[in-house]
């Protein structure tokens, strides 16, 4: 398969931070008020429900990225391949065994970068990335693959890269990503938030690259989620919460207040409506928090769950967090030895 190529400038900052951050990855109680009934609680973890020992591969390799529950599968990612046959997308079941992988690549490209991949509901792989060809030219993509891996669709997006996906229940596909930059280094017009269907292409988009300021660049070090009503995004470096409803006209924008000082975003999940967790670490302090929403001011802070916050060994500490599987957390306990990689099935409850 071919794809046709722009000259475009590649968002090389964006694959560093993505493979620092998940390098680094791998290696305080609050009260909050909720915004609907204004009773004040605390958040607790409950215990695991359920402990699995994964492959080793899903979380180490050349490049690998942070993986993601997705659908039933926890996702795994080569930022970075060179030649066709190299599996860049990686499925793991709920046992820990990898089974299925694709090695997605197009006729004439020296290297391909995966930026985002989910599952879809029957299995199918879904990513994101950009190629190189050897000409010097770029293709943004979309790809879809069958259930052998095979890649069977893809959606050119020169012009607009789509650095994080996620698929709504209509089968749409929802990419927050980038414009680029013109040859003065500002950056080029255009929507940062998009739906795709696979087989028209875009079908609609939202939030103008202007949204944003110049600088940090807002596709860096975000997330996305579809859920079953809307799809949100978060941007550490805009320090801004986005929703979405699927059937809105325009999403709906919260100003991040707070965060958990000195520490970085590594890791994101949903459970519900206005049901959001982050894993924040830096230099061995790692913990688990979720939004609070004031929704009067439009804004929201991280707080901590109670328990889960301080350094990497001390117990009861949260050392990774890899999506939500419904009401679910999958998360990393302190508690685990350094030489497995166990992921915990977990419930936040409110107190």
């Amino acid at each position: 398969m071919r794809l046709n190529g722009t000259i475009s400038r590649v968002p090389k900052r964006l694959l560093f931070r993505l493979v620092i951050l998940s390098m680094m990855a791998c290696q305080t109680s609050a009260k909050a008020q909720d915004s609907h009934t204004g009773v004040l609680h605390h958040k607790v973890l409950s215990t695991s429900s359920k402990r699995v020992v994964f492959d080793k591969s899903a979380f180490y390799g050349p490049s690998t990225l942070l993986p993601l529950w997705s659908n039933g599968y926890l996702v795994s990612l080569e930022a970075e391949t060179f030649q066709p046959g190299s599996p860049n997308v990686r499925l793991y079941d709920e046992t820990g065994k990898k089974v299925r992988e694709a090695a997605i690549w197009f006729e004439g490209s020296q290297r391909v970068i995966i930026y985002s991949a989910v599952a879809t509901p029957d299995g199918r792989i879904l990513a994101s990335g950009v190629a190189n060809k050897v000409d010097g030219t770029t293709g943004s993509f979309i790809a879809l693959t069958d259930l052998a891996g095979r890649t069977t669709d893809v959606i050119q997006t020169n012009g607009f890269f789509p650095a994080h996906i996620c698929q709504g229940p209509d089968g749409n596909i929802w990419s927050f990503g980038g414009t680029g930059y013109d040859d003065q280094s500002q950056p080029k017009p255009g929507d940062t938030l998009r739906r795709f269907d696979i087989e028209k292409g875009q079908i609609s988009s939202y939030l103008p690259r202007a949204t944003f300021p110049k600088y940090p660049v807002p596709e860096e070090m975000a997330y996305i989620h579809c859920s079953i009503d809307g799809v949100v995004v978060y941007s550490s470096k805009a320090r801004k919460y986005i929703e979405m409803k699927y059937q809105g006209d325009q999403p709906h924008i919260y100003q991040v207040a707070q965060v958990p000082t000195g520490l970085r975003l590594s890791g994101f999940a949903q459970t519900g409506p206005k049901r959001i967790y982050g894993h924040f670490y830096r230099s061995g302090n790692n913990g688990l928090y979720y939004l609070s929403f004031d929704e009067a001011a439009k804004t929201v802070n991280w707080v901590p769950v109670e328990g889960t916050v301080g350094i990497y060994s001390k117990p009861g500490v949260i050392r990774g967090l890899w999506g939500a599987d419904a009401d679910k957390l999958l998360v990393n306990r302190a508690e685990d030895a350094a030489s497995e990689v166990a992921v915990h099935w977990v419930t936040p409850v409110d107190q």
